[in-house]
């Protein structure tokens, strides 16, 4: 069995919809289905479309609630965060585990930072290197160039070695 590709436009077309259908907040019985029948989609197809975009979004909100958690916990002292744990369902593992996850991150980040600043600085010290040279070797040319105009110049006014 083959199944019809959809071109992304389209997706993105049908998937605003559904979030339409979600903020509007009238969303009656067999509003998917006209969704997909005004879109000529099979309806399986864009009730697939609308769980993968529930998931996305409630894979976000939890990543955002997870960095806040932690954010929000930082300052506290052991009394407030036992209740702060009790208060959200949230077992101490778990929030030391987010912790250290978004603690490695940031680490990460700030090691990448310094890796690419030094390539900068290699770069830099590279490009300094090189333009040294072209000016030395560009002064050598103008030098060169300043010769063969007086040797030019001698011959004009002397004339050849041959010629006396």
């Amino acid at each position: 069995m083959v199944m019809k590709r959809y071109p992304k436009e389209l997706k993105n077309k049908v998937v605003a919809a559904l979030y339409e259908l979600d903020n509007s907040g009238d969303a009656t019985p067999g509003a998917i289905a006209k969704i997909a029948r005004d879109n000529e989609i099979n309806a399986n197809v864009v009730y697939q479309w609308n769980s993968e975009r529930k998931i996305s979004a409630s894979s976000a909100s939890d990543k955002i609630n997870k960095i806040k958690a932690v954010v929000d916990t930082a300052a506290m002292n052991e009394h407030e965060l036992g209740s702060w744990l009790r208060a959200n369902g949230v077992l101490a593992e778990d929030l030391e585990e987010w912790r250290n996850t978004l603690e490695s991150a940031l680490d990460n980040k700030s090691a990448a930072n310094r890796a690419h600043q030094a390539e900068l600085d290699k770069e830099r010290k590279a490009r300094v290197r090189i333009e040294a040279e072209l000016a030395r070797k560009e002064k050598a040319l103008a030098e060169a160039a300043a010769l063969l105009v007086l040797q030019k110049k001698v011959r004009e006014i002397w004339g050849e070695e041959g010629d006396v």
